[in-house]
């Protein structure tokens, strides 16, 4: 506790120093965003010179070491595996949490809370992974680092619900955009994976820390775009048929991938009876065997994806890419190893897209002038359709190629592979994930309804009050003429006092001559349940369970007083429940 209250100190004091009330909480996390951008962007710079050092170690020292001898070179995943076997042995539970899905969990199930600490020790695992040969990708691990950095600040503030899942998001959206150096890209991810749902409240803070963290980036790990491919465009209106076509085969490819990972964990799970500390080994010893004959499969780099689009491989060479990239990616992860599936995506659809675009130039030589195109494409589609994020996957391409004259057929190829994975595999990559752990994160979502929406949003203005001196008499014709259940006692300046049900009321209904004798205050209840206007709904629930009441009054603090806003009922916490259910039914339906 004791390291909590210096960051409460320090919050009030950067609260004071804005004005008016109103946007004081705003304010301050428009300021945080801006903190996690920094401290977020910095992870990631530390995090490529991790990766650059184990690139030298497992790449130029171990294969010297090995005197170039194939078979020994081999052996250097495994060996970057085995290195993951004591921190699994230390850690067990947080060094098997993949990064975005437990993100995601984070986020809808722990209210955004994530130990600081499991950014580095995904740090030193992925390093481990990625830097040996894994056939994985480097951005879901940033992403976990950056939600890791962004709820240990949120923490030492003593932020918590709503706002802290904003903050994770902040960090996950601005790991993305720091290590593919696409803001944009880092924003929408954010708000279609990570929190799964828009916000106006959320969108400006998470866009701040993105611009934050690729600002950093670019001063210090790029110069331009990530991925350099040659310009092409469509040259037929036709040939959007084909990219059309060609979205139907992603769609159908990013569930094999999507499956073939779910085989691989589950595999590893219950039939590789061995110390899961030694699982990863035993993947990267797979891996390293395949790379001996498809090296191009190893690692995280980008320089198999930039020479399929230049056409140096033939089309056989690229759809053996394809079946080599699920297999090694799916042991990699399946057996433990620390990575994400952002960039094996990428691999698997500039590869595929330009398999067929080289089919494609084979059939139609004078309409298809190049099969690059279809590489950059083929990257959105099959990325869309694993994530289902079409959206995010769209600008992430133009962003990190600079290629923005495929436009229509991007939007094309990515929305009908996103559609054939849904409507076949019923959720992304990330939540199949967590589905095998029996997490249903939809249904977490819809629960975390309850906690997005204040109870000054629903709440309704108009009550019945009565004075404190009011005579029985008048209660009763109260009552009589407005049908209503409950009154509420009011001093001055709108003072709650107490209330009167008329349950309570009841027993006194047929009792003669109280005129004089009974007034409002002695009929009242005087330790009155309420709710304060910026209180969750699910918070509100809560107390509703508590006490034996249908409606609850709404207040504000205003000169040490609690001053009556309006009330708030149970059924109408319900009614807007059921709304926010049926929107998100007919958004993913």
């Amino acid at each position: 506790m004791s390291s909590i209250f210096p960051g409460i100190r320090l919050k009030n004091r950067l609260v004071s120093l804005f004005g008016r009330p109103g946007i004081r909480e705003r304010t301050f996390l428009i300021i945080m965003s801006v903190i996690i951008g920094i401290i977020v962007g910095l992870g990631a710079i530390l995090f490529d010179l991790l990766l650059k050092g184990g690139g030298w170690f497992f790449g130029r020292f171990l294969p010297t070491f090995f005197g170039g001898r194939p078979w020994l070179v081999a052996l250097i995943p495994a060996i970057g595996g085995l290195c993951l076997a004591p921190f699994i042995l230390k850690f067990p539970q947080e060094s098997t949490a993949h990064g975005v899905p437990s993100t995601m969990e984070a986020v809808a199930l722990n209210n955004g809370f994530i130990r600081w600490t499991s950014g580095f020790l995904a740090m030193i695992l992925s390093t481990f992974t990625l830097s040996s040969g894994g056939s994985a990708g480097s951005e879901g691990p940033i992403i976990q680092i950056g939600s890791a950095f962004a709820s240990g600040v949120g923490q030492f503030f003593a932020i918590s619900g709503q706002k802290l899942r904003i903050l994770v998001a902040c960090g996950a959206g601005a790991g993305l955009a720091a290590i593919f150096n696409a803001p944009v890209a880092g924003v929408l991810f954010a708000v279609e994976v990570v929190l799964g749902e828009f916000s106006v409240n959320s969108f400006g803070p998470i866009a701040i820390s993105c611009v934050a963290a690729t600002a950093l980036s670019r001063v210090f790990l790029f110069h331009g775009v990530l991925v350099r491919v040659p310009s092409v465009h469509v040259y037929s209106r036709w040939e959007l048929l084909l990219y059309a076509a060609m979205g139907v085969l992603m769609g159908f490819s990013s569930i094999v991938f999507s499956q073939g990972m779910q085989f691989s964990e589950r595999f590893f799970r219950k039939h590789v009876k061995i110390p899961a500390a030694l699982k990863p080994a035993i993947g990267g010893l797979f891996v390293g065997v395949m790379g001996l004959f498809v090296p191009q499969i190893l690692g995280y780099s980008y320089e198999p994806i930039i020479q399929a689009i230049n056409g140096n491989f033939t089309a056989t060479f690229l759809f053996l890419l394809v079946v080599a990239k699920i297999v090694s990616t799916s042991f990699t992860l399946g057996s433990g190893g620390s990575g994400g599936i952002l960039c094996p995506s990428l691999f698997l659809g500039a590869v595929l897209g330009c398999g067929c675009g080289t089919l494609f130039h084979q059939l139609f030589p004078y309409m298809i002038k190049h099969a690059g195109g279809y590489g950059i494409v083929g990257m959105g589609a099959m990325l869309g359709a694993v994530v289902q994020a079409p959206l995010a996957a769209i600008v992430m391409i133009f962003e990190i190629t600079g290629n923005y004259t495929l436009i229509l057929p991007m939007m094309a190829a990515c929305i009908i592979a996103t559609f054939i994975h849904q409507y076949f595999m019923k959720g992304s990559i990330y939540s199949l994930s967590l589905s095998e752990r029996g997490i249903d994160i939809y249904a977490a979502r819809e629960v975390g309804i309850l906690s997005n929406i204040q109870v000054k949003e629903i709440m309704e203005p108009s009550f019945e009050r009565v004075s404190a001196s009011a005579s029985h008499e008048t209660i009763l014709k109260k009552y009589l003429s407005t049908h209503c259940d409950y009154l509420y006692i009011l001093g001055e300046n709108e003072a709650l006092i107490g209330v009167i049900s008329f349950s309570q009321l009841r027993e006194f209904f047929l009792e003669k001559n109280l005129n004089g004798l009974v007034v409002a205050q002695d009929l009242a209840d005087l330790n009155v349940v309420f709710l304060a206007q910026d209180e969750s709904l699910l918070s509100s629930l809560n107390k509703f369970s508590i006490v034996d009441m249908e409606q609850l009054p709404v207040v504000t603090q205003c000169n040490g007083v609690n001053k009556m806003l309006g009330v708030l009922s149970r059924s109408r916490i319900f009614q807007t429940y059921r709304k926010e259910i049926l929107k998100r039914v007919l958004i993913r339906s």
